[in-house]
């Protein structure tokens, strides 16, 4: 973990829109955000490993609620109920292919405006349940895909102490709080004239806290699928 900075107090207007984030080393960023409206190939055909696709879709907490998706009716409705959803532009991605689990996708985010943050961030372990996941559907065609983590729990063991040097202030957060985490690709703090890299947004949850500790799991459940094109 690498020390960050609180940038907003639980009294904001949303728990996860205080801008404190943790700083992750993770091994290199991919980027493999395509235009979500561009033209759909292929229609008839279902997706093959190799193959690469254009999808829209909706990324789901382990609770089922959603975080990010491209289906501005999904931002307006939940908008409506008091729900704060990232509206974002799509991707593209190759199917049946596979990445390490500790890569970064980023993806882009058109609304709301997220300051400090390149956008939202996909582990290789999702990106790669998608990948897998999309292998025979066909342009037009929806599904939900669980991902799968390998073992790996994505969890974080934060002390009053670590909190601190985080820029975090411990008593703000409760059980079932989402906590914005910054997934950086470079563990060091910058020095002299070295500009620090710009985090992704990722949204952790507050699942166990005690008086001198909490825990704070930063895996996601699943993605509503839409293919709505084969594009190579």
């Amino acid at each position: 973990m690498k020390k960050t900075q609180q940038k907003g107090s639980k009294s904001d207007d949303k728990a996860w829109m205080k801008w404190a984030y943790v700083g992750i080393a993770l091994i290199f960023a991919v980027a493999m955000v395509g235009s979500y409206f561009s033209p759909m190939f292929n229609k008839g055909h279902a997706i093959q490993p190799g193959n690469t696709a254009l999808i829209g879709y909706t990324i789901r907490g382990e609770d089922g609620r959603p975080l990010i998706t491209t289906d501005q009716g999904l931002v307006e409705r939940e908008y409506r109920k008091g729900n704060v959803v990232l509206l974002s532009g799509g991707m593209e991605i190759p199917a049946g292919g596979v990445i390490s689990g500790e890569n970064i996708a980023v993806l882009p985010v058109m609304y709301p405006d997220i300051p400090g943050f390149s956008g939202f961030s996909l582990l290789g372990f999702e990106v790669n349940s998608i990948s897998r996941g999309i292998v025979g559907m066909r342009p037009g065609e929806a599904r939900t895909i669980s991902f799968a983590y390998e073992g790996n729990t994505l969890e974080m063991n934060v002390n009053e102490e670590d909190a601190e040097g985080l820029g975090l202030d411990f008593t703000e957060w409760d059980e079932g709080d989402m906590v914005p985490l910054g997934l950086t690709t470079s563990p060091d703090i910058p020095v002299g004239n070295d500009t620090a890299e710009t985090p992704a947004l990722r949204f952790g949850k507050v699942t166990t806290k005690t008086s001198d500790s909490m825990v704070i799991a930063y895996r996601y459940g699943s993605a509503d699928i839409t293919l709505n094109g084969i594009t190579g």
